[in-house]
């Protein structure tokens, strides 16, 4: 027979005290999940823009960077009307992003002479 020492059982059934490394270390965790859940929740609600309803919406990639390009309307019209502006020339990538995102909005984009 196994004797247990007197008061053993309080400390077994009383309620377990946290130390102060332990509170610190579960607000982190609460935190980090508090964190998570709102950019999960932001990534979800978020949308897109998309080329579409006489709006485009074209991402250029240049030397010095990139940009996103975002015109709707007689804006969006002149920009695929004229696919050759400023820098144009010398991007064909952006030319060809640009002539896709004027199709899926159903704008007319006239050919280039190099059959882009």
């Amino acid at each position: 027979m196994l004797i247990m020492p007197t008061g053993h059982g309080r400390e077994v059934f009383g309620a377990r005290r946290f130390s102060h490394r332990e509170k610190w270390i579960i607000r982190v965790g609460v935190g980090m999940i508090v964190v998570l859940a709102v950019v999960v929740a932001i990534s979800f609600t978020s949308t897109q823009r998309k080329s579409q309803n006489g709006c485009i919406d074209v991402s250029a990639a240049t030397v010095i960077g990139g940009s996103e390009l975002y015109r709707c309307g007689e804006a969006a019209r002149d920009l695929c009307s004229t696919p050759s502006g400023p820098g144009a020339a010398d991007n064909i990538s952006f030319r060809t992003a640009l002539a896709d995102a004027c199709r899926k909005a159903g704008l007319p984009v006239p050919s280039l002479p190099d059959g882009t």
